[in-house]
């Protein structure tokens, strides 16, 4: 099978945590003969055209908006979430508008869409082409197991846990109705079309397939999941072979044992000093050797106390694929991505949520024995994670981790999802 000049058209909007995955999927659709455009925000172009893919970027960058004020404090109260969604939603329209035109203008065989990007199964409708949702977190497909990760709810029932996904639903319909109002004149025929725009459109009415990109390591795949959904694993990237790290990394990864990672990825501190604070006084009572990751996100760079300094590395950034094969465990904030990259490598972990679904990652973490309790950065003390450093040393934990790296490396990925497409598009080749 192959993709041989077939056009996949890839749509994802978020941060970098939402593009990398498709990234990888990209390169290994276009390993197989694709031309792939991924359409997201601004500031990926290097990392989408060195997978050989194709990047039009639509006017917002991520990055940026997830450090501002507004942005901030909608992470922390209910009243900022109401004030940004407003003041970011002619934003969200105009992101809208360009996603419809894109699609019409690249006119695809197959398009790839994540949830904020809904508006691609318009798309799909006008063009008579495939649009195929897609999900890092286990949101789309409703099961009894647990309630849908995104609101940190417990575990409600059976009966309870289903409807969770219903009512989630409906807010992502909610949500995605207002940003329509700038295609619908355009795609007033789309648009009345039956079916929910989360869901994507088959040319031949049957049920598209939706796309579950992340491992049954972390999420066993539920019983009373719809046939449609399918468990395909997290799409990873491979290691860079010619990275090579600067040679202060270099230095203290070789003068002494497996560090511990700590990084908290794209998510901001509501009190960023104070989190510096908590993660430096662990060490120091630790005693563990560490590599603390500033980035972007809520730790704060600063000069190391002295007693520190030798026994803890500062970093601006490094490959997860590189630097976590050579640390002992990781500390983070239950991304999807990152949460995936320490248990590929087989690396117990400790997860510190801030929102959406990464209070689910930090329980399906422990819950598969691959690293302590999550604890919540706003209740996080030197004490409490002093003893979670400690407790990530426990053989119990490492022999968790190495589990689910196991189960991991047995799943289709990026290659195995791309053999899949081309099928798909060989199968409605034939039947045209």
């Amino acid at each position: 099978m192959s993709l041989s000049r077939k056009k996949i058209l890839i749509a994802s909007l978020g941060t970098r945590g939402d593009v990398q995955p498709y990234v990888a999927l990209a390169r290994a659709l276009t390993a197989q003969g694709a031309e792939v455009t991924l359409v997201t925000g601004e500031g990926f172009d290097d990392m989408i055209e060195a997978a050989g893919a194709r990047s039009r970027p639509v006017p917002i960058n991520y990055q940026t908006l997830l450090q501002s004020p507004e942005v901030q404090a909608a992470l922390f109260t209910f009243k900022g979430k109401i004030r940004a969604a407003r003041q970011n939603i002619d934003l969200q329209k105009e992101i809208s508008r360009q996603l419809w035109q894109t699609g019409l203008e690249e006119r695809p065989d197959l398009i790839l869409f994540n949830l904020k990007a809904s508006v691609m199964t318009l798309v799909g409708r006008r063009l008579n082409v495939p649009a195929l949702p897609t999900a890092l977190q286990p949101v789309t497909a409703p099961t009894g197991d647990f309630p849908i990760p995104l609101f940190g709810l417990p575990d409600l029932g059976r009966g309870l846990n289903r409807w969770s996904y219903r009512a989630g639903r409906f807010l992502m319909e909610a949500g995605l109705s207002p940003l329509l109002k700038p295609v619908r004149a355009e795609a007033d025929a789309e648009c009345a079309m039956p079916g929910n725009l989360v869901d994507g459109h088959m040319p031949d009415g049957n049920v598209p397939l939706s796309l579950q990109a992340f491992s049954r390591a972390l999420v066993p795949t539920p019983a009373d999941w719809p046939p449609h959904a399918w468990a395909c694993g997290y799409w990873l990237s491979d290691p860079d072979a010619g990275y090579r790290p600067p040679p202060e990394l270099a230095g203290f990864l070789e003068a002494g044992s497996a560090p511990v990672y700590l990084g908290f990825g794209s998510m901001p501190s509501r009190h960023p000093e104070k989190l510096t604070a908590t993660v430096l006084e662990a060490l120091r009572t630790s005693g563990r050797r560490a590599i603390l990751a500033t980035g972007w996100g809520g730790l704060s760079p600063m000069d190391l106390p002295a007693d520190l300094a030798g026994r803890v590395f500062l970093l601006e950034n490094a490959p997860h694929s590189w630097l976590f094969p050579r640390c002992a465990a990781i500390v983070h904030h239950g991304g999807a991505g990152t949460t995936h990259e320490a248990i590929r490598w087989g690396k117990p972990s400790l997860v510190c949520p801030v929102f959406a679904d990464q209070p689910f990652w930090g329980k399906q973490v422990h819950k598969i024995g691959a690293g302590p309790k999550p604890i919540r950065q706003s209740t996080l003390s030197p004490e409490t994670l002093r003893q979670a450093l400690v407790d990530l040393d426990s053989p119990a934990f490492g022999a968790g981790a190495e589990r689910a790296a196991a189960i991991m490396a047995g799943e289709p990925g990026a290659t195995g999802t791309a053999s899949r497409l081309a099928k798909l598009l060989e199968t409605r080749q034939v039947s045209h």
